[in-house]
């Protein structure tokens, strides 16, 4: 299958600068990578967790021990013993103790519950990363739909310049034929009407374009700016998606279903580290270091102390938790299964609705065409006859209208046509490579 990427896609050099920097400066594009770093950490939490928790410390305490107590007796009793040395004996009034060294703790994996859930953390990592995916690819779509409604409202703009022009001239000449007796006051009305009316479009295309800018600088997180833009649609994107054969073959590379894949995978290995926390844990623990209660005697060797500890030990009360846990786990697990079936079934019908809207949109574009040639011969004809007296005021005021109304279909069936194809480039995939 052909490789979807924006630069064969979307040829227009404004734009695919335009998409650059709405990568690179969107706040939500920010904030996702703030949320990818937050996956990456807990997956190394959880490859920490395989290896032995170290822990270094140093602690010194002081205690005064009541003489009836057995550590005050057995501290005085030490004292007098003919056995011990100077060295040895103890502060009976309080009791100091020093200690300096490493304390480990492991749990042995012997049942792969740590790594199950490790990859767990990897899976979501990965799903995370096919979310920023699906976030670029939205933006994309969405600064491509916004690109081109300001040329189609820059078209738009000339289009309405050209026939606030000629209803101009047509206002000229009615007023000329209404000087001479040949015209009404009435058809002058009408076609200052239709003029004004053609104008007052203008401002409000005008307007939108405003808005369309706003909405790209917003995209772009800044507060304004100039779009730079073409003044033409760019339709090689089409012949790009003839040479990819079948669609339903990209499907596999949109990243909301690799995303629901990969959380899927997550949760097949979350339920078998809840069904390995039913069987005994292995701890092992250990440590080695420095003590003494003579501070003068804390880094001589005979001070040095180590012991290693090793338990397993098995869930006995709370087996209804955890069996309680592995139904929601498996739950959860056929859940994601069923979203993932759902997002493929969705997509699978999105690409299907698409093909099919582009090919009947192409056939209104042809049709389109041929009206506004049509439209246009009959607004010549029109003006030729009224001249000549042969038609009135009204069948002038009607062609034009006519005219103007299908030149703007005609504009917003294209406009259609590039808004499918870039909801079509989304979900073939949206520019994976």
């Amino acid at each position: 299958v052909a490789q979807l990427k924006i630069e064969d896609f979307f040829t227009d050099a404004h734009l695919q600068e335009l998409i650059r920097k709405v990568w690179a400066h969107n706040l939500d594009h920010q904030i996702g990578a703030r949320q990818l770093d937050i996956a990456h950490a807990y997956l190394k939490a959880r490859k920490g967790a395989l290896l032995p928790a170290v822990q270094a410390g140093i602690k010194a305490s002081g205690t005064r021990y009541g003489k009836y107590t057995m550590e005050g007796v057995g501290n005085f009793d030490t004292n007098l013993s003919p056995n011990i040395e100077d060295g040895q004996r103890i502060n009976t009034t309080i009791s100091p103790d020093y200690w300096l060294g490493l304390n480990a703790t492991w749990e042995v994996d012997l049942w792969g519950k740590l790594a199950q859930m490790k990859k767990a953390a990897q899976q979501r990592v990965l799903s995370s990363e096919q979310g920023m995916a699906l976030l670029r690819s939205a933006l994309t779509t969405q600064t491509a739909a916004l690109y081109y409604e300001l040329v189609t409202l820059d078209i738009e703009v000339e289009i309405l310049q050209e026939h606030i022009g000629l209803q101009q001239k047509a206002l000229e000449v009615v007023e000329v034929q209404k000087e001479v007796g040949r015209a009404t006051e009435l058809a002058v009305q009408q076609f200052k009407a239709q003029l004004l009316n053609t104008q007052a479009t203008l401002f409000e295309a005008k307007q939108q374009i405003l808005a369309a800018e706003n909405q790209l600088n917003l995209l772009q997180g800044r507060y304004e700016g100039e779009i730079s833009r073409s003044h033409s649609f760019d339709v090689k994107g089409l012949a790009h998606l003839v040479k990819l054969g079948n669609p339903n073959q990209l499907l596999t590379y949109r990243p909301d279903i690799m995303a629901d894949y990969y959380e899927l995978q997550a949760t097949q290995a979350d339920a078998k580290a809840i069904r390995a926390a039913f069987f005994p844990t292995l701890q092992v623990s250990a440590y080695m270091g420095l003590s003494s209660f003579n501070p003068e005697k804390v880094f001589n060797p005979a001070s040095l102390v180590a012991q290693m500890l090793g338990g397993l030990t098995a869930p006995v009360f709370a087996q209804h938790q955890l069996r309680t846990g592995f139904k929601v786990a498996k739950a959860q697990q056929e859940m994601a299964f069923m979203r993932y079936q759902q997002t493929v079934n969705r997509a699978f019908q999105q690409v299907k609705t698409l093909v099919s809207e582009m090919e009947n949109n192409r056939q209104v574009l042809d049709l389109k065409k041929l009206e506004t040639e049509a439209l246009s011969r009959s607004v010549d004809i029109a003006n030729e006859m009224y001249v000549a007296a042969y038609a009135n005021y009204l069948e002038i005021i009607a062609a034009q209208k006519s005219k103007l109304a299908a030149d703007l279909d005609r504009l917003r069936a294209r406009r259609n046509q590039m808004q499918i194809m870039i909801q079509l480039y989304k979900a073939l995939g949206g520019g994976w490579s």
